[in-house]
């Protein structure tokens, strides 16, 4: 954890402190001073120093003329995630954060902006500022039309929660959009992630089987809600999740029946059809956490299942129940 007590400590051999209270100025003798600048990274979207971020080295930080666009100096930060500039002579100074710099995954900046006045008095010859970096916060919807690669934070309610598939996939909807995370896992010294939890989760753009989906999701609870409300949908909207508009959603199928049924690996398969209809079909695939007897499937038995929209990778989706629940055999 950054502890930017050492602010001060970088430019100690100036015999000043950090407190820059905007002393009036005072003339000749003007000694030179100093200006400190530390750079943190937000790793979980908490706005403020917490234990679970890092110091962000290689940022380049340069030193501005109060109400002036020229560059002074640039310094990179360091290890230490601190950029000193040292010899700084007594006046009004502003520093930034160069963005482009950054790369694309950081897109909040925020402890750049203000002045700093070096004066001609003990106690006022140095200057700090602390800079906040974080990841960008997006929509689902805007996550899904990102490029791969970006790391972002989502916010969203749970529509299955990571311990309830062998993949540890986790699915959630915010705003009308859905999306699949997957290899899902909880914020270091977090729990929770049920059914309709508020959650906040960090993961990097990407896609699985011509979806857009979100990698290494870590996930923080923020708040208990409901279970999610599943969306009714036919056979041939399920098949295909409604031209891809319903990738990643929690929908259900009503009053469908059993065609066949075969292993899927650990997992089991059922393909269901409408009987008013039964060349259109979709799969069923059951997980093998979720224990159940594959003898009471059976072909013809009328069923309606809930669960969340995976792609299959040939332009066809499956449904996936998320426990026992979300089937019922009549």
């Amino acid at each position: 954890m950054m502890r930017f007590r050492l602010l001060c400590a970088s430019v100690a051999l100036l015999g000043a402190a950090c407190d820059n209270a905007g002393e009036t100025l005072v003339l000749p003798p003007l000694p030179n001073g100093g200006i400190a600048v530390g750079v943190f990274l937000d790793r979980d979207g908490s706005l403020t120093e917490s234990a679970g971020d890092t110091v962000f080295a290689g940022a380049r930080v340069s030193l501005l003329v109060s109400g002036g666009t020229d560059t002074i100096r640039t310094v990179t930060t360091g290890a230490n995630g601190i950029a000193t500039f040292l010899d700084v002579p007594v006046g009004t100074y502003r520093v930034v954060v160069d963005r482009a710099a950054l790369g694309d995954s950081i897109g909040v900046v925020v402890g750049d902006t203000g002045t700093i006045r070096i004066l001609a008095q003990q106690d006022s010859t140095v200057g700090g500022r602390i800079v906040r970096l974080g990841f960008r916060e997006v929509t689902l919807a805007e996550a899904r039309t990102l490029p791969a690669g970006l790391r972002v934070f989502v916010r969203g309610r749970v529509l299955s929660p990571l311990q309830v598939f062998r993949d540890s996939s986790s699915f959630i909807s915010n705003g009308g959009a859905s999306i699949r995370i997957t290899g899902a896992r909880h914020r270091p010294g977090r729990t929770g992630n049920n059914l309709g939890d508020s959650v906040i989760v960090l993961a990097t753009t990407g896609t699985r089987d011509g979806q857009p989906v979100l990698i290494n999701g870590l996930i923080q609870t923020l708040g208990e809600n409901p279970g999610p409300i599943a969306i009714p949908v036919t056979i041939s909207e399920a098949r295909t999740a409604k031209a891809g508009t319903l990738d990643a959603a929690f929908i259900t199928v009503v009053g469908a029946r059993i065609i066949d049924t075969a292993a899927a690996g650990l997992d089991f398969r059922l393909r269901i059809a409408d009987p008013s209809d039964t060349s259109t079909t979709v799969n069923v695939i059951i997980d093998a956490l979720l224990n159940a007897p594959r003898t009471i499937f059976r072909p013809g038995f009328p069923i309606t299942v809930r669960g969340v929209l995976v792609p299959a990778g040939d332009g066809t989706f499956m449904i996936k129940p998320r426990n026992a629940g979300d089937i019922v055999l009549n």
